[in-house]
């Protein structure tokens, strides 16, 4: 950081302020000031190291100049910036072009209609592999094998024939020379080497921290293709623009929308497109094509400059992008961004063309939907679900054998534990009765199932008070008779209950805190 001089003057409750930044005056008392200086005018009150202070008017504003038709500068933000606001579409099931109702009504049955194939072949392999390792006889494997293959077949063409919708198109006129038209201007925006969608965008007055930007936006990379949507067949494949949640299919008579609650359709009539620059800053990968048109720093100081107190502060550059966004009356609301400038200029042209236009009527589409063919798939596809059921019983009956099986060795795994744990119990009471002996300890040891009985036949008053027996202490018998075992010991043996008898008295039963010790 470079030096500089700060001086002040009181006069009083006056007091003068000389600073790089020009001259300042504040007036007050001890706690509580007001002031007037060349970075604006403030009000700070407080003591003991706890103050407050509020800027009354900013004397210096943060300007940009832009070149003509561009918009201020941008920097992206991660996704856990507050404050920017979201652009959203509303849901495409509400985007309803009256001149498509029939097409929408089809393309939203089919989309919303679940393929029979997958479910069928994936329980005809399960199948398959189960009667490939049961000893059956040949024939069933026989007979088997063909039926499951045919099910698999019928369930595939009954999903292509009744699960897909077509959209073929004939051009008459200047019809195919606008298409090729809106073709090429699209192909300006696949070849940009970066296209983004933007989700969220909003003004920021933290332009210091922020590399100088006006605006702060949250983006997401995407691809712009040629294709068709899902379960549609077309003799053209379309601009496509992958929106978040939704998809944008630019056919040449109107625009589909596709998101999880279904399909709708736009007229171009009411569709408006708009393409303009903007300076955005980058501080991520910078487009090969891009044009750069200026640098910043991470972090700005007000004369422009690098502030320097940052340490990482680097140079960014400033990049004129181009901004499309697409609105309609029935809810869209996108925004696209572009690293050439003018790469979505002509689409955004042609889109206003076909506005003005008026293409709905100008395309012969075959929309018509056989409503023949639809019942007989319904019938087939009843068929396909009553095979899939039996596939399904006959699955669980060749696999109950298995599960019992699987059951029974569980059970049997459990009765094995069961015996090793008994067997250790006793082997316990054994090795008591050996330390008993040893000791010349009157007493004797056995195990009953879950219960470790001890037996004291030469036990005076005495000593069985010292040695907790009785009034029986559970610390004091640990520690002076079965030391050095635990009550974490007898319960991982599987004991549960203690029962000591003193020389011809009366059991004491008394339960191991099991819970307590693990």
């Amino acid at each position: 950081m470079g030096f500089y001089i700060r001086k002040g003057f009181n006069f009083g409750p006056l007091r003068l302020n000389l600073s790089r930044s020009g001259l300042g005056y504040s007036f007050g008392v001890k706690g509580a000031r007001i002031g007037i200086g060349p970075r604006g005018s403030y009000i700070q009150m407080g003591r003991g190291g706890l103050y407050y202070r509020q800027t009354l008017h900013s004397a210096r504003q943060a300007t940009e100049t832009f070149p003509s038709g561009t918009q201020p500068s941008t920097l992206q933000q991660p996704i856990s910036v507050d404050g920017l606001q979201e652009i959203s579409s509303a849901s495409a099931i509400g985007m309803v072009d009256s001149s498509a109702a029939q097409l929408l009504q089809e393309l939203n049955r089919v989309k919303r209609r679940m393929d029979l194939f997958p479910i069928v072949g994936l329980v005809g392999a399960i199948l398959s592999v189960r009667l490939a390792f049961l000893s059956l006889q040949s024939w069933l494997w026989v007979c088997g094998l063909p039926a499951i293959v045919g099910l698999v077949l019928l369930a595939r063409n009954n999903d292509v024939t009744n699960g897909t919708a077509i959209l073929n198109y004939s051009f008459e006129g200047n019809s195919g020379q606008s298409l090729t038209e809106f073709r090429n201007a699209f192909t300006k925006l696949v070849e940009c080497s970066a296209v983004w969608h933007v989700e969220a965008e909003g003004p920021t007055a933290d332009w210091k921290r922020n590399a100088g930007a006006s605006y702060l936006e949250r983006r997401t990379d995407i691809r712009p293709i040629f294709s068709r949507p899902p379960k549609v067949e077309s003799n053209i494949d379309v601009p496509t623009l992958s929106a978040g949640q939704k998809s944008l299919y630019f056919f040449p008579d109107r625009m589909l929308v596709y998101d999880s609650s279904g399909v709708g359709a736009i007229s171009y009539t009411e569709l408006n497109a708009q393409a303009v620059q903007t300076r955005f800053i980058e501080d991520a990968n910078v487009p090969s094509d891009a044009q750069q048109v200026g640098t910043t720093w991470r972090y700005v100081a007000r004369s422009g400059g690098p502030d320097r107190r940052f340490n990482n502060n680097r140079q960014l550059p400033i990049l004129l992008y181009g901004k499309l966004s697409l609105t309609s009356a029935s809810g869209l609301n996108e925004l696209f961004q572009y690293s050439v400038s003018d790469g979505g200029s002509p689409f955004a042209a042609t889109i206003e063309k076909l506005r003005a236009a008026n293409p709905t009527a100008a395309y012969n589409s075959n929309e018509n939907v056989d409503r023949s063919s639809e019942n007989e798939g319904a019938v087939t596809r009843a068929l396909l679900w009553a095979s899939l059921g039996v596939m399904m019983v006959v699955l669980v009956f060749l696999s109950w054998p298995l599960l019992n099986s699987s059951t029974a060795d569980t059970q049997r795994a459990h009765e094995v534990e069961l015996v090793k744990q008994e067997q250790a119990r006793r082997g316990f009471a054994e090795s008591l009765n050996n330390r008993f002996l040893v000791a010349n300890k009157g007493a004797t040891a056995a195990s009953v199932n879950t219960i470790l009985t001890i037996q004291f036949t030469k036990e005076g008053p005495k000593a069985a008070r010292r040695d907790g027996v009785e009034p029986f202490v559970k610390n004091t018998f640990f520690n002076r008779i079965l030391q050095p075992d635990t009550q974490t010991t007898l319960c991982d043996l599987g004991f549960r209950t203690l029962s000591i008898t003193r020389n011809s008295g009366v059991p004491e039963i008394v339960s191991l805190d099991c819970v307590a010790a693990r």
